[in-house]
């Protein structure tokens, strides 16, 4: 029989037992260029003037500033060019009263001068120079020390090194820091995981958990030490749980922390240490785990992608940066609902997009990866919440750093989308949701253009700004299977796309009722690749993508897909950049 969920318990409670079992740290010295991403675990002072000498801060001439006092744009000084200081030496020449040496930018100061006029107010003539203009004693120098003295504390303990810190340390002379030290374990477990690259057998699956968890697990500071894949054997699980737990502050394990039959982890918490919660009031995170192993904190994270993510970045990143002496400052962006949304009443991590400040729906279900592909963050929605209107304002839980795209496109996939999303100098985001979602995306605001077809026209006030004219079709490696489609291996199209019942339409007419479907694409190079890898018999796409492919085609028909744009768009510069392009692809 299966185990039954312990009472579940709210993140809250969760949150402040994780709190409670903080894991330990210790402090190693890191070489420089290592350390970034690190958190400092020392104070660090400087030992030297930073810079050790005055130099000059522009191009142009050192002078003793009181011969300069009578200088005018039409009265000009003469003084006597002593000489040049050259960078990155001693100088050889002293300023005497009435002279001048060239230097340039970051040049060491000679002796007697005491200020630079810059070369767009002198001109050398000879063995003099003409001054233009009056400067004042320490104008256009950076003193000895003016950056950082000697004594200065530059940096303190807790700070996470960014390139600019990688610079101070530089600066004053540092070729190692001591930084914390917290290693982290993670893997994965699962009998149908593969490590990527690896073959792939019948029902495998890819790892994704290690990869996504382990820079989680980087960006909070702490080093990851990758476990790969555990086997779903008690016996061999506990031995390396055991083991993970004595060579590192924190375990991370994802998969098998269900209820079900298959699941074990729970079991091996209790039998090699103490499993304190099991179970949470909060979606997708419900059947998360937490224990102690030799004293150090473990999780059981879900095995879904999205899940393991959101429990992760909910409990364990919390608590690592807690350990490491972080504030745990979530990254926010704050937008407006694009839609209403409805949800199950549950405390629930949601998965959305953000585009032009609209926050938009991209949960499929913890179980895709599109989702997480998909999604910039995520949003907290209340225990008892079943409904959000659409206009409210949400604050979206990034899930790292957050490019905006130069343009959305959202609708109906196109060859020529892709090939300009891929080879323009912008940022171009493709959204692959079909004619319908479309033009709501487009009156919604989150798309800036809507690429539909069939049917499906543009919102009222939308305006047409381009077509896409493509020739559909029959794609192929043997032309035998065209003698009959009865029995072949088919790849369709998702029930969004317009194309799903253009090719339903097509194949009715051909007199197959009851296609054999074997998958279903998104995408044109997608249906393409299926024909070619084997994966299908035949399938349904752009004649580009059959060409790319090495396919054989069939031509069933002519169509294209129409560009729609709200009007005030028009003259946003991405916008038309990318218009041109259409246009000069001939297809516009």
């Amino acid at each position: 029989m299966a185990k039954e969920f312990r009472s579940l318990i709210s993140l809250e409670e969760a949150l402040s037992i994780v709190q409670s079992h903080l894991p330990c740290t210790a402090v190693e010295s890191v070489p420089l260029p290592l350390a970034a991403g690190r958190i400092l675990a020392e104070k660090i002072v400087s030992t030297l003037d930073v810079p050790g000498f005055s130099r000059a801060s522009k191009d142009g001439f050192a002078v003793q500033s009181r011969d300069t006092l009578q200088a005018r744009e039409d009265r000009p000084i003469s003084l006597r060019l002593a000489g040049t200081v050259p960078m990155g030496v001693l100088p050889r020449v002293r300023v005497a009263q009435g002279e001048a040496a060239e230097v340039s930018t970051g040049a060491m100061m000679p002796p007697g001068a005491d200020a630079v006029v810059m070369i767009e107010y002198s001109q050398a003539e000879g063995d003099r120079v003409l001054i233009r203009r009056p400067v004042f004693s320490t104008e256009n120098v950076q003193a000895a020390g003016s950056d950082i003295s000697f004594g200065e504390a530059v940096l303190f303990p807790g700070t996470k090194l960014a390139a600019r810190d990688i610079g101070v340390l530089a600066a004053v002379g540092r070729t190692e820091v001591k930084v914390k030290s917290l290693r982290v374990a993670v893997a994965s477990t699962g009998n149908e995981l593969v490590a990527p690259g690896g073959s792939l057998a019948a029902g495998q699956i890819y790892d994704i958990n290690t990869y996504t968890i382990a820079a989680a697990v980087a960006d909070c500071g702490a080093q990851v030490i990758s476990c790969g894949i555990l086997p779903d054997k008690k016996e061999s699980m506990a031995t390396m749980m055991q083991k993970m737990a004595d060579e590192c502050s924190m375990v991370l394990v994802s998969g098998s922390t269900s209820a079900g039959v298959g699941d074990m982890i729970f079991t091996v918490f209790e039998e090699v240490g103490q499993l304190i919660f099991h179970g949470m009031n909060f979606k997708p995170g419900k059947p998360a785990l937490f224990g102690l192993i030799n004293g150090k904190p473990c999780f059981g994270l879900p095995g879904y992608p999205t899940s393991a993510l959101a429990v992760f970045s909910n409990l364990a990143a919390p608590a690592i940066r807690a350990a490491l002496g972080q504030g745990h400052t979530k990254k926010r962006a704050a937008g407006i609902l694009s839609g209403p949304l409805r949800f199950d009443g549950r405390r629930q991590m949601f998965a959305v997009g953000l585009s032009n400040g609209l926050v938009y729906p991209v949960d499929k279900g913890s179980g895709s990866i599109t989702t997480l592909a998909g999604a910039d963050g995520i949003i907290d929605v209340p225990l008892g919440v079943e409904y959000l209107e659409k206009g409210r304002r949400v604050e979206v839980e990034l899930f790292g750093e957050m490019e905006p795209a130069d343009l959305v496109v959202a609708g109906e996939n196109s060859w020529l989308l892709e090939k300009l999303a891929e080879s323009m100098p912008l940022r171009i985001q493709l959204l692959n949701i079909g004619s319908v979602r479309a033009r709501l995306f487009l009156e919604d605001g989150v798309a800036d253009l809507a690429a539909v077809c069939g049917p499906e026209e543009g919102a009222e006030g939308m305006q047409l700004v381009g077509a896409l004219p493509r020739e559909l079709g029959l794609v192929f490696k043997d032309p035998a299977v065209l003698s009959s489609l009865s029995g072949q291996r088919i790849v369709g199209w998702n029930r969004d796309s317009a194309l799903y019942s253009v090719f339903e339409r097509h194949l009715q007419s051909m007199g197959l009722v009851h296609p054999r479907y074997v998958r279903t694409a998104r995408t044109h190079s997608a249906v393409a690749a299926a024909v070619a890898s084997g994966r299908a018999d035949v399938g349904f796409a752009e004649i580009r993508a059959a060409e790319d492919a090495g396919l054989g085609f069939k031509l069933l028909e002519n169509d294209e897909v129409r560009l729609f744009a709200r009007p005030e768009n028009v003259n946003y510069t991405p916008f038309r950049s990318f218009v041109l392009a259409v246009s000069q692809a001939g297809v516009a």
